[in-house]
């Protein structure tokens, strides 16, 4: 049985999706080529190579305080990314996921 590889993706202090990418590319150790869209995170947690699968994603209910006041926005593709770790979950089976919302 192998062991299962914990990562947390801490999201709560972005406040660009470059930094959102960042924080994924870093801790699931991405291949450089990876892309940074939500297609390409679906095709890294259903086939491509990558670190963890156990995740923890770490973040606010809503975001405040984002760049040119798109704080809907920007917590909307945070919804939309927790919601492609957690299709894979129930589709695949391979990972799991826990989201932990702060207050």
């Amino acid at each position: 049985m192998e062991d299962t590889i914990s990562v947390t993706l801490d999201f709560s202090k972005c406040k660009y999706l470059s930094e959102v990418f960042l924080e994924m590319r870093n801790k699931m150790k991405w291949e450089d080529w990876y892309g940074e869209n939500l297609y390409a995170i679906w095709d890294i947690l259903t086939g491509l190579p990558h670190h963890g699968d156990d995740f923890t994603i770490v973040r606010p209910h809503f975001y405040s305080n984002i760049p040119f006041g798109q704080n809907h926005e920007f917590t909307e593709y945070i919804d939309q990314i927790c919601e492609v770790f957690l299709r894979a979950e129930r589709m695949y089976g391979e990972v799991s996921v826990h989201i932990e919302y702060l207050p």
